[in-house]
């Protein structure tokens, strides 16, 4: 039995705790996808949009991900980089997902995805999650995307980048976020 573990933020605490970690970011001169200061989670989707949205993809998403939905959806404001040498900032467009805006933005993924499931069934496999179980992929940010499974309880995210370079990012949605946006 484990001793001293610390319960999970909910998705309404984990909305504030990163809104207020964005009310207060510097932007850093470098290149890279950087969320601007003052930026805020848009409104969540309602159950009728999200049981659209699973029409559109074709599977039911995980209970993780239906709930985070269901508070927020994407960010306010796209991401941007600094040219470090000139100082200049750089509109990256929208990288953390907004649907169902996104859903054929994020077509290229979902195909580089299928087109190297060979390499990500292995990582799965790896981190202990069983890749024949596997109904769908949804990206949620950059190069990032969660794995949907059978197991509605299953919600974990994997990073791939040019086919085969491929790891698991977070064990659960929660986790990938909690790691993705440094909110420890």
């Amino acid at each position: 039995m484990l001793t001293n573990v610390k319960p999970s933020m909910n998705w309404t605490e984990f909305k504030v705790k990163s809104e207020e970690k964005f009310r207060i970011r510097e932007l850093e001169d470098c290149w890279g996808f950087q969320i601007q200061p003052e930026t805020v989670w848009n409104v969540g989707l309602s159950k009728v949009e999200i049981e659209s949205l699973q029409k559109l993809f074709g599977f039911e998403f995980p209970c993780d991900f239906k709930n985070m939905l269901s508070i927020f959806n994407g960010l306010d404001r796209d991401e941007i980089a600094i040219d470090p040498d000139q100082k200049e900032l750089h509109d990256f467009g929208r990288n953390m997902y907004k649907y169902p805006e996104d859903y054929q933005t994020t077509y290229d993924l979902r195909q580089e995805i299928e087109d190297h499931i060979k390499y990500v069934n292995e990582v799965l496999d790896e981190a202990g999650f069983d890749s024949n179980d596997v109904i769908g992929f949804i990206p949620l940010y950059g190069h990032r995307a969660m794995v949907a499974f059978t197991d509605k309880s299953l919600s974990p995210v994997i990073s791939i980048h040019q086919g085969t370079d491929v790891i698991v990012y977070g064990n659960s949605l929660m986790d990938y976020w909690v790691k993705e946006l440094d909110l420890n």
